[in-house]
């Protein structure tokens, strides 16, 4: 148990009668908790939108015939789908699917609380034909309905109000648009006005879809296997499920529509190149053959047949090595700061058969994806997008790479050029020992065969692109169809009613349990017998009766068998057995309103019964009850007796009991302590002694004031009062100093005010207080 002085008391052992008390008196507040909190649920579904989900499933498939026939993969090969998915995220690829869906047009119903958008579920329709001032969108234009099958539109549009009146089914014309305006079914599209507010809006197709692509959600299932999730959450399931299936077929479609032109792009380059090299080559056929025709050189070959071998094969070789030269020079001049990813792009196919193709292909392809990708953030992020920045980075340290990479193939390529120049310039040094003519000949003839080299590879390189093309579709598929869910994902309402009710129940038990650490009252004598010292004796309980009242009154004569009078006479027992000689008994409690005059009423009233003159004197100066209780006036009383201002026989009074006699406060003085701590107030204690048998004091509470104290250390038998659910159990901290104190060597308390039901004579009383201690005015008595 707790030290009861505490100023809040606050219980940490487990007391069951406590708990008891509190479960019996709270035990509604658990239920009230859970009937709010499900109150809330109710109110929280009742005006939260659903959220209605739909799903599919995408895989990215191809298939490569040209690989199988050549060996080789085709540069439109997926080697991953990261790609695929930033585009299926995009904005632009979005606003491309939602331009297919032909939403020019939203329709809305306005409650008072929530706005619901009609996607294919209005009454009516609005079919766009123009509009002239793109300003208009997104600006409500709303509906009402008129007699005769009329409506009114009317809108608010650079702070004017526009309206026209129109019958339906009929196209309507004003000065920002046109449209029609269909109805199906007046009746139901005039029950939806009156229960609504209907109107509609043209969309910008970029707010719009900025305003959709929100709730899309794209996510990779298997990269292996190349398996792509789409998610869309709204409020409409036939608009989530419409929006996933315009998005995927925009997706096939603008994949397949990049690969072909990648592809025809491609094939259109090698044919430039065909095309300029068939050239030369017709102009070294007609050279050779012109010269031959003037020289009349007929067979020239087996003169110097070695040699020309030798300077061929030479000139093979620096021919070569003059075109990878060029074609360096080629990648080294599209490598701006600022590259053009076509440019990029078309250096691949030059890249074929050089020695370099190895080291600078790889290179160049992840500039041209580290390009395709800026062009793709371009279309959706600012210049000063955190991660455009830093693909730009990229792309210039990819950049400065392959230049380093040409730098270093362009000084090999130079030395071998020099030590061939050297030795073709040995060998025709010893050739020109052979005749100018056949030298000619021999050069010209050189020529041509370099041209055709150069054709028939690229004529096969064309080929095989070709076949390789040919050979590689895209099979693009949808595993699962975008489902349509009418059942909300959210809010659950089972969950919430469940969360609801789980919140609730925590709250009342935590009600509960905090109205049991902070307990502060005395309810049972047991509580008592734990709070007070072992010196006190515990007189017995007195019940806490039915009927109200609202001052003291005297009522055991009234119900002698009642169980009010029975627990007086326990009490009156337990007296004798304390002091059987008790003259004088005092009674105090902690504060007013415990019920202290009420039990000295009674108390001498049950004793004057038994035969014993009785006297009550009402020594509380600053409340005085007494009187008020056996309704009579205080004109008189003890304070006169002390001042001497009366004599004994004109301040007692005899009451309603036999035996039983009075002493009422008589006038509020300004000093009571003085007063009641006077020599005065001890003689007149020791006249009634004389006379009466037994002399009960009404004295002041104790917890309030202090000069009680001193009456209950001179009575024969002090009482001090507890008010079961009334009193706290700090006031048993104010009996420990009265012991600690040495002010007081023994007590007796009585419990007053306990619940009880019917008594074993069957009867039951009851009273209560409703005023304080320092009140300034008495309320007049209740009938």
């Amino acid at each position: 148990m707790n030290n009861p002085n505490s100023s809040l008391f606050i219980n940490k052992d487990y007391n069951p009668i406590i708990v008891n008390v509190v479960l019996r008196r709270y035990w509604w507040w658990v239920l009230i908790l859970i009937l709010f909190f499900m109150s809330i649920a109710f109110f929280y579904l009742r005006y939260t939108k659903p959220v209605y989900d739909s799903s599919m499933l995408i895989q990215l498939a191809e298939k490569d015939q040209g690989k199988e026939l050549l060996e080789i993969d085709n540069i439109n090969k997926r080697n991953d789908i990261s790609t695929e998915i930033e585009l299926l995220r995009s904005q632009l690829l979005f606003e491309m699917a939602i331009s297919r869906m032909n939403m020019n047009v939203s329709i809305f119903s306005k409650g008072k609380i929530l706005t619901e958008e009609k996607y294919h579920q209005s009454s009516f329709t609005i079919l766009p034909y123009s509009l002239s001032d793109s300003s208009l969108c997104d600006i409500p234009i709303w509906i009402e309905t008129m007699n005769d099958h009329r409506v009114k539109l009317w809108y608010v549009h650079n702070n004017q109000t526009y309206s026209v009146t129109s019958e339906i089914n009929k196209t309507i014309k004003t000065k920002h648009f046109e449209i029609g305006f269909k109805v199906e079914n007046w009746d139901i599209l005039k029950q939806n006005d009156e229960s609504n507010e209907l109107y509609f809006t043209f969309n910008n197709q970029k707010t719009l879809a900025s305003r959709l692509r929100a709730n899309l959600q794209v996510n990779p299932m298997d990269a292996s296997a190349k398996t792509i999730e789409l998610r869309y959450n709204g409020n409409n399931p036939e608009l989530c499920r419409d929006i996933l299936q315009s998005v995927t077929k925009t997706f096939f479609s603008y994949d397949e529509e990049m690969k072909r032109k990648s592809a025809d792009n491609i094939l259109n380059f090698i044919q430039l190149q065909l095309d300029s090299i068939a050239g030369e080559l017709k102009d070294s056929k007609d050279s050779l053959t012109s010269f031959q025709r003037k020289s009349h050189l007929g067979d020239p070959e087996n003169e110097g047949e070695n040699l020309s071998q030798d300077i061929d094969k030479y000139q093979n070789l620096l021919f070569d090595l003059e075109n990878e030269l060029t074609t360096l020079k080629t990648v080294n001049s599209k490598l701006k700061s600022e590259p053009n990813r076509l440019d990029i792009y078309r250096l691949i196919p030059e890249m074929l058969g050089k020695s370099f193709e190895a080291s600078l292909t790889k290179q160049i392809t992840d500039l041209n994806l580290l390009l395709e990708r800026k062009e793709e953030l371009l279309t959706s992020v600012s210049e000063n997008n955190s991660e455009l920045k830093n693909l730009n980075l990229r792309i210039q340290s990819k950049i400065q790479s392959i230049r380093r990479s040409v730098e270093v193939i362009q000084e090999r390529i130079l030395e071998q050029a020099k030590i061939i120049r050297e030795k073709i310039g040995t060998i025709e040094g010893e050739y020109l020992k052979i005749p100018q003519k056949k030298m000619e000949y021999n050069r010209l003839k050189s020529l041509q065969d370099l041209n055709e080299k150069y054709y028939t590879l690229l004529t096969e390189k064309k080929v095989m692109y070709s076949i390789s093309n040919a050979g590689y579709t895209s099979n693009n598929r949808i595993l699962n169809e975008a489902s349509l869910n009418f059942a909300p994902v959210s809010p659950n309402r089972k969950l919430v009613y469940a969360g609801f009710i789980f919140i609730g129940f925590v709250s009342g038990f935590a009600f509960l349990f905090f109205k049991y650490i902070t307990f502060n009252e005395i309810n049972t004598v047991e509580d008592l017998k734990h709070l007070l010292p072992e010196k006190v004796t515990i007189l017995g309980n007195i019940p806490l009766l039915k009927e109200s009242m609202e001052y003291s009154q005297l009522l055991v004569h009234n119900s002698p068998k009642s169980i009010l009078a029975e627990s007086m006479r326990n009490i009156r027992t337990n007296l004798s057995f304390v002091n059987s000689n008790v003259r004088v008994i005092a009674i105090s409690s902690s504060i007013s309103g415990e019920g202290k005059t009420f039990v000295a009423l009674n108390l001498a009233g049950i004793i004057a019964l038994s035969g014993k003159k009785t006297i009550v004197i009402d020594l509380d100066l600053r409340k005085p009850k007494v009187h008020l209780g056996l309704n009579i006036s205080n004109e008189k009383g003890i304070t006169n007796l002390i001042v001497k201002q009366s004599t004994l026989d004109e301040c007692i009074r005899k009451s309603e009991i036999e035996n039983l006699d009075f002493i009422s406060a008589g006038p509020i003085p300004p000093n009571p302590s003085e007063l009641i701590l006077s020599d005065s107030f001890l003689e007149i204690l020791e006249a009634l002694k004389s006379r009466y048998d037994v002399v009960i004091i009404d004295s002041p509470p104790v917890g309030l004031v202090t000069d009680g104290v001193q009456i209950l250390a001179k009575a024969d038998v002090p009482i001090y009062i507890f008010k079961a659910h009334y009193s706290k159990r700090i006031f048993a901290g104010r009996v420990r100093e009265l012991f600690d104190m040495n002010q007081i060597s023994h007590l007796n308390v009585i419990l007053n005010g306990t619940k009880v039901f019917k008594g074993k004579y069957g009867y039951g009383y009851g009273y209560s207080y409703g005023y304080n201690y320092y009140d300034e005015k008495d309320k007049k008595k209740k009938k």
